[in-house]
């Protein structure tokens, strides 16, 4: 069974974006992530898809593409979360909850700097 034709949360957001739309704005989202890390002073790393965001402590918070299903996901010690892009968001597959604010909130709940998103 199709999970898009079932579950309404995940119908709320689905992609409408073509897969070179998708590519563009998800790396369009981590070049701004970098750009606001380098402006607070915050050790950045890319490796391909992956985005490390490393904090003086230790702490890291880590964002990657997920290509195949269209997603960037975010991991910190604040918890996992998979967006989506709606209506020029990046939204949370479960919740709703924008992208920009949920990295803001891992990175300062973590000791590191307020970025500008």
């Amino acid at each position: 069974m199709d999970i898009k034709a079932i579950d309404p949360v995940y119908q709320s957001i689905v992609n409408d974006l073509t897969h070179n739309d998708y590519l563009r704005a998800a790396d369009a989202a981590l070049a701004r992530i970098e750009a606001a890390a380098d402006a607070a002073d915050l050790d950045s790393k890319r490796e391909g898809s992956v985005l490390t965001l490393e904090l003086d402590n230790g702490a890291q918070v880590i964002i990657n593409l997920q290509p195949a299903i269209e997603e960037l996901w975010l991991a910190s010690t604040r918890g996992a979360y998979h967006f989506r892009q709606r209506e020029g968001r990046w939204l949370d597959t479960r919740g709703g909850l924008d992208f920009d604010a949920l990295v803001r909130d891992a990175v300062s709940a973590q000791g590191g700097p307020d970025l500008a998103l």
